[in-house]
């Protein structure tokens, strides 16, 4: 004799994730330092080169287990910091692939560029 009722179970919704609108960009060039950590050699380089695009959004970003990613078109910024609740930065460190005129979009790290928030910008040279 079975106990099931013949119907699958709904999994909650849980908490929502859902990115904010992003409200301003700045895109300028600075000098990377590769990080120093106590317990490990960071795999990033140091660079003269790297461009920074600081991103004001309308709410925070949710934290999560997942961090933030900017899509400069088809390449991700994965390197992020938060200055505040709605000012962060994404770190470019190869801006030889980011392209002039893409379109700039907010999504997951490890989710597809597809499951992004769309924004109003788009990537123009650095400051």
């Amino acid at each position: 004799m079975t106990t099931d009722p013949g119907q699958a179970e709904r999994p909650d919704r849980g908490p929502g994730f859902e990115l904010p609108d992003v409200v301003s960009v700045r895109i300028r060039r600075v000098r990377h330092e590769r990080p120093v950590r106590r317990n490990f050699t960071s795999a990033l380089p140091a660079t003269d080169n790297a461009v920074e695009v600081l991103v004001e959004t309308s709410a925070p970003i949710p934290i999560r287990a997942l961090g933030p990613v900017l899509w400069v078109g088809e390449t991700p910024l994965t390197e992020t910091s938060a200055d505040d609740e709605t000012h962060y930065r994404f770190l470019g460190l190869e801006p030889h692939r980011l392209t002039v005129n893409a379109p700039l979009r907010l999504g997951w790290s490890g989710q597809p560029p597809t499951d992004t928030r769309a924004t109003r910008f788009t990537y123009t040279e650095p400051e």
